[in-house]
């Protein structure tokens, strides 16, 4: 073997070695732009973001529950979902977390109100619900809709698989479980971007991130972040430990996958988080890129509740508490 291969070889390796390098992870403070700072709420549920709109949803609300604001200038479009017990009304409102068509699917916990919301109709100044249709009630299935016709939901513990699926009018089953020896679902967020076809999906009980992508009938597991910390297993059971917690919210924007917790290292809760005590919510959003590397941890600022974004930007929507709940943005 003579020098120069002897060489070449040596370079070839070091560079690959280069190569291979852990890219570092990237740790900055971003400035908030308050959109709107008179957030009136005990506690904002589900908020996200449909087109040029924020949309959140107020669970104690008294008059309507679901609020819409200009992404731009933060001002409040208006309000749908009317509280109360008549016709059209709703005891208890709870809107979806995935809009298809512009419009929300909204239902009632404590009453038998279901249907849609158009924030189409509402800016144009017309009537906002229309309930659900005889057919609607009939053959649509009791799951969460991605998109059209793409439905899905938890499977029953023990089951091979985590979800089920009805796409296309196909029963699929797909999906593997956080905690690999225990067949025991814990509560997830699902967050499902229906032009790419990525479901992100985390545990707000220990720390678990994966992606899924749908390829024409069906969801493959692209990748997951394994909870390594931050519960035990008893008996069988996943016991899940409150000092450590999991993913509070969850969001894909253009580039990242946002993940909010806390430092799970260096800031292990006292107590589990309860309403609005500033001192035990997360600060900080992970930013994952879609092949699943951590590459910026961005520190907020503020104690954030919610936070939301879509894939035409990099713009992360948030309900923080700077004393009281402020609709603010930053640019990630």
């Amino acid at each position: 073997m003579n020098r120069s291969f002897i060489y070449l070889f040596f370079l070839l390796f070091l560079y690959g070695c280069q190569s291979v390098k852990k890219r570092e992870v990237v740790r900055e403070k971003a400035t908030a732009q308050i959109l709107h700072n008179d957030i009136m709420t005990r506690m904002p549920g589900t908020m996200i973001i449909v087109g040029n709109y924020v949309v959140w949803e107020d669970p104690f609300a008294r008059d309507y529950f679901v609020n819409v604001h200009d992404a731009v200038t933060g001002k409040l479009v208006g309000k749908m979902g009317k509280v109360g017990e008549g016709p059209n009304e709703f005891v208890t409102g709870s809107l979806s977390s995935h809009c298809v068509g512009n419009r929300l699917f909204v239902s009632d916990l404590n009453g038998k109100s279901k249907g849609y919301l158009s924030i189409d109709s509402l800016v144009a100044g017309m009537e906002p619900f229309s309930p659900l249709s005889s057919l609607e009630k009939e053959n649509r299935p009791s799951m969460i809709e991605l998109q059209h016709d793409v439905f899905v939901q938890q499977t029953a513990d023990g089951d091979e698989n985590y979800f089920n699926a009805r796409i296309y009018g196909r029963e699929k089953k797909f999906g593997v479980y956080p905690v690999k020896d225990v067949r025991e679902h814990l509560g997830m967020t699902l967050v499902y971007d229906s032009i790419s076809g990525m479901l992100a999906c985390s545990s707000f009980h220990i720390p678990y991130l994966a992606l899924y992508q749908k390829e024409n009938d069906n969801f493959k597991l692209c990748w997951e972040k394994e909870a390594d910390t931050g519960y035990e297993v008893s008996r069988g059971r996943i016991v899940p430990d409150a000092r450590i917690g999991g993913i509070f919210g969850l969001s894909i924007c253009k580039d990242y996958i946002v993940s909010l917790h806390r430092d799970w290292e260096n800031e292990p809760l006292d107590a589990p988080i309860r309403g609005r005590d500033e001192r035990l919510l997360p600060h900080l959003v992970y930013l994952y890129d879609y092949d699943s590397s951590l590459v910026k941890v961005v520190d907020l600022g503020m104690p954030v509740v919610r936070i939301a974004s879509d894939t035409r930007t990099n713009t992360l929507y948030a309900l923080v508490l700077n004393p009281d709940y402020m609709l603010v943005k930053y640019e990630l």
